[in-house]
């Protein structure tokens, strides 16, 4: 069994970066997307050779780098030493073999995506807050009170606004609006997408961490929010599409 197939799967994005020769990774190097293609032997693996800018980008023969692997149970890094390259059904793939023991990262970090997607949000008030938590809490009298807490959250659900997601990940987004919001702001986010032909749904919270007027698009304002009380199918629906789109992105760079 390959030292990381228990963590990693074939298809995990990984971010490349060189490193010195202490073993820290070097500063100005950039930082290239790839994916695990295969599991080669007990300690090469083969990934997609890294596409900036529309180029492929040729990794050095007997370079070190770090490997850093977006997984479902959380982002873990190695080191590596470049192999060789090759192709293989039309597709330039390269060879490395790892050097190190397979860490995880304790920081929450998500593969970010850009991208233009239409959403519907809606802030969300102390007061529906304190209604919604009677609700979950079973803190009404009698049927006819909690008949009335939905009423009136049902009123409160109607007056959603549009807005579009500029880049999204599975711990938070960066969206654009004609509203003005303010740090610490809970906002529901409406959220449609596919994922292999199939349509997901979400309305997740989130908290409002930096808002500011667009200074070249008069009137319009830019919003970073970090989701909360997220579920973890729901997020796993997220990086599965997230993963999709960048994949689609990646073929289109090809032709």
């Amino acid at each position: 069994m390959h030292i990381l197939s228990n963590t990693v799967n074939i298809g995990d994005k990984i971010e490349i970066k060189q490193l010195d020769q202490k073993g820290d990774p070097i500063k100005s190097a950039k930082t290239y997307v790839s994916q695990v293609l295969d599991f080669v032997g007990d300690e090469n693996i083969s990934i997609a050779t890294p596409i900036k800018g529309g180029m492929v980008v040729i990794l050095n023969k007997g370079e070190n780098y770090r490997l850093c692997f977006y997984t479902m149970k959380g982002l873990y890094q190695c080191n590596c030493t470049m192999i060789q390259t090759y192709r293989e059904n039309n597709m330039i793939v390269a060879l490395v073999s790892v050097i190190s023991k397979l860490e995880k990262l304790q920081r929450r970090q998500y593969y970010r995506l850009e991208c233009v997607h239409e959403i519907e949000y809606r802030r969300i008030s102390e007061e529906e807050m304190k209604l919604e938590e009677k609700l979950v809490k079973k803190l009404f009298e009698n049927p006819e009170d909690k008949s009335d807490i939905r009423k009136k959250l049902a009123k409160l659900n109607q007056d959603w606004l549009r807005g579009t997601i500029t880049d999204l990940s599975g711990g938070g987004c960066r969206f654009t609006s004609e509203q003005e919001l303010k740090q610490g702001d809970k906002v529901r986010i409406r959220l449609e997408f596919l994922i292999k032909n199939e349509l997901k749904k979400l309305v997740l919270n989130s908290d409002i961490i930096v808002s500011q007027k667009i200074i070249n698009r008069l009137g319009f304002y830019e919003h970073r929010a970090e989701f909360s009380h997220i579920s973890e199918s729901d997020r796993e629906d997220l990086i599965k599409y997230i993963f999709e789109q960048e994949r689609k992105v990646r073929r289109n760079e090809k032709k």
